[in-house]
Order: structure tokens, then C-alpha cells, then sequence
């Protein structure tokens, strides 16, 4: 009798406890939330979005594939991209992304600048860490689609951020070296950098586009020997050397504007 007492208390308490669970558990043990829920929602996506644009329109890398953009509907359909891409309610309705940046001539190095700058834009909104993996971990395949530039010497070199950084170090042994520093005397160097870094940027085969004047008319009536123009080349090559620019790079880059020597040179 004791046994059969205690069998049957036991299964009272069993049974009380699944009808506890049953009728608790779904407020206990909730779904987990989509990574839509927990970056914040459309708000929060909207919010990451303005701040990213920003950050890219100000990068000197890559804002250049951005200069004719519809900056409003490029904004719209990022929500929505990242929207439908996390898990929340929003349909992306843009092109693909292999057919939205064909012809543009994106390398790897300007993608990662992208990257860079939208990582920003989410430590900037304190996004967790888990969070933001998930994000960039479902953005990444994109480069696929969009990466078409890899084997130009313009990405060879770094893209636009290592062409800048170059050039600054070049201006900068040029202003300091006694050969040839007197042709800088009187130059804005701010736009010399900027129509040196396009040339190159151009030259190599990136996306820039160089508006200043030809190089005869340029350097016309500045004197400029064989001596100054070797002098130049050898400023150049400690850059490249100080960045640690491979020898091919730097022999196909000496290459591209080496034949501009015959219009910059009038001193024989």
C-alpha cells in the first residue's frame, strides 16, 4: 500500500508539472528573434543606412562611383535590402547586384573601403558584435557580383586609398628635395595632389577621371630639364619603395607615365 501511495502521489506531481509546462512554456521559452529584430528594426536599419551614405560620400576611395547617384533611392533601396536580407518585412525590388554595378569597374580594394566605411556606420550605433558578423557575413557574397576590377594595375596598387597615400609621400619628398622643389614654389598643392592622384588613379585603370590640362601644356615655359624630370622619377620610386610596392607594379606604373617625359621636358 505504501508503494502504491507513493507511485501514484508521483504521478500527480507529474502530471501537474506538464500541465504547468503546457501551460506556461510558451511565454517562458519564446522564438528567438531574426537578426532584423535585434539590429532594431526598419528604424534602426534606416537610421545605420543615412550614416553610411554619409561616411561614403565623404570617402575620397570610392565616393567617386557615387557622384551621379539618386542618393535618395540609393538610400530606399538599401533599407530594403538590408531589411529583407536580415529577416524583417521589406522586399528588396532594386537589380541584382551583378547588373547594378556592371561597367563600374569595383576592385576589391574599393569594396573593402565600402566595408570599412559601414563598419563605421555600425560601431558608430554601438551594433553588437554578433550582430554585426551576422550582417556583414550575409552582405559579403555580394562582392562576387560586384568585384570586376581585380586584375587592373589600378587594384593591383590598393585602389584610390593607396594611390592617395602615395601621392602624398610624393609631393612630399618632391617639396623637399633642392633639385626641383623650386618648380613647387607657387603651386597649390592641394589640387596638385588631388590632379595627380586622378591621373594616376586614371592611368592605372580605376574609375577616376583627370581634368587637368595636358602635360605639355602643364609644364610649358617651366624649363624643365632631363636632370629635373629624372630627379622626379627618383622621388617617385622611393614612395613606392617606402609602400612596398611590388617590382611589377612598379615597373608597369614607371611604364604608364614614363612617355610623358617628352612633354614635360624641354631642356635637352
Amino acid at each position: 500500500m505504501k508503494w502504491s501511495h507513493f507511485f501514484n502521489s508521483c504521478m500527480v506531481i507529474t502530471l501537474a508539472f506538464a500541465v504547468f509546462v503546457m501551460a506556461f512554456a510558451p511565454s517562458v521559452i519564446s522564438a528567438p528573434k531574426t537578426l532584423y529584430e535585434r539590429l532594431g528594426g526598419k528604424k534602426a536599419i534606416t537610421a545605420v543606412v543615412d550614416e553610411f551614405v554619409a561616411r561614403v560620400a565623404a570617402d575620397n576611395r570610392i565616393n567617386v562611383f557615387f557622384a551621379t547617384t539618386n542618393i535618395p533611392h540609393l538610400k530606399m533601396m538599401l533599407v530594403d535590402q538590408i531589411c529583407a536580407a536580415s529577416g524583417g518585412p521589406c522586399k528588396y525590388t532594386g537589380k541584382d547586384m551583378k547588373t547594378a554595378h556592371k561597367g563600374m569597374n569595383i576592385s576589391t580594394p574599393d569594396f573593402n573601403a565600402l566595408v570599412e566605411d559601414l563598419v563605421g556606420a555600425l560601431d558608430k550605433f554601438k551594433v553588437g558584435q554578433k550582430e554585426k558578423d551576422e550582417l556583414l557575413a550575409v552582405l559579403g557574397p555580394m562582392k562576387f557580383d560586384m568585384v570586376t576590377n581585380d586584375a587592373s594595375l589600378y587594384a593591383r596598387l590598393g585602389g584610390k586609398g593607396a594611390i592617395i597615400a602615395v601621392v602624398d609621400d610624393f609631393v612630399g619628398r618632391v617639396g623637399a628635395d633642392k633639385r626641383i622643389n623650386q618648380f613647387f614654389a607657387k603651386t597649390d598643392l592641394a589640387n596638385l595632389k588631388k590632379m595627380l592622384v586622378d591621373q594616376i588613379c586614371e592611368a592605372s585603370g580605376g574609375p577616376c577621371k583627370y581634368t587637368g590640362k595636358d602635360m605639355k601644356t602643364a609644364h610649358k615655359g617651366m624649363g624643365v630639364s632631363e636632370a629635373d624630370f629624372n630627379a622626379l622619377v627618383e622621388d617617385l620610386v622611393a614612395t613606392l619603395d617606402k609602400f612596398k610596392v611590388p617590382e611589377k607594379e612598379k615597373n608597369t606604373l614607371l611604364g604608364v607615365l614614363g612617355p610623358m617625359k617628352g612633354d614635360i621636358v624641354e631642356k635637352r
